[in-house]
């Protein structure tokens, strides 16, 4: 069950230990989106994995073993959050785009969320300006037909 309590915690002992999730997804040998997602409590690590994180942040066993538990996603969406608010903005003005294109190309059916991977990566604009690049990657699943 997610505790905003336990992630506070190991937030600021990763912040302390000025240890990068980047860092902790190659300890683990997982996707570093993956592992903030589980440092969120919106994933879960293999108990093997929660104590290489453990040892690398210094957690204690409750904080660790919190990391390899099944997560309760019942805190979103958060509209009051710039970034959250400005994903939902997107999927609200390219939402509709999107399903028309999805259609096109693939047929009647949804993108798996669970199937799925994302990934985020800082790029250089044409003007030199920093940005952000964000990959959706899901298993297409199509509606059965009956």
């Amino acid at each position: 069950m997610k505790s905003k309590q336990t992630c506070d915690v190991i937030k600021a002992k990763r912040m302390a230990k000025k240890v990068t999730i980047a860092k902790l997804a190659k300890l683990v040998e997982r996707n570093p989106m993956f592992v903030a997602a589980a440092l969120n409590g919106n994933q879960r690590l293999l108990p093997a994995e929660a104590k290489k994180v453990g040892k690398a942040l210094g957690l204690d066993k409750a904080a660790t073993e919190w990391l390899t538990q099944y997560p309760v996603r019942d805190d979103f969406p958060n509209t009051t959050d710039p970034l959250k608010y400005r994903l939902l903005e997107i999927i609200g003005v390219y939402g509709d785009s999107m399903r028309e294109m999805a259609n096109e190309m693939f047929g009647d059916g949804i993108m798996s969320a669970i199937d799925f991977t994302i990934d985020m990566d800082r790029v250089v604009g044409s003007h030199g300006e920093a940005r952000c690049k964000i990959t959706l990657n899901g298993k297409w699943l199509e509606y059965k037909r009956f």
